[in-house]
């Protein structure tokens, strides 16, 4: 399946075509979750504070589908 990835802040540094927080695309085996999303892309899951699908929040373990629009974002700090 191919899904459209965007990573937000310190993430973007991820983001395997080298353009920050630009959207990319990934190839997953069917059933893949957003934990193997995570790991595929060399993120440690510890670093991630939310993941957006379609624009509503979903769990490390929620099943990914053929077309998917994911964000993935880390905890943010601010003063």
């Amino acid at each position: 399946m191919e899904i459209t990835v965007r990573l937000y802040a310190t993430l973007s540094e991820h983001n395997p075509e080298g353009r920050g927080n630009e959207a990319f695309t990934v190839r997953l085996p069917d059933q893949a979750t957003v934990a193997d999303l995570i790991e595929q892309l060399g993120i440690d899951i510890e670093d991630v504070k939310q993941v957006f699908i379609r624009h509503k929040a979903r769990p490390f373990d929620h099943k990914l589908t053929d077309g998917d629009q994911v964000a993935i974002f880390p905890p943010v700090a601010g003063g």
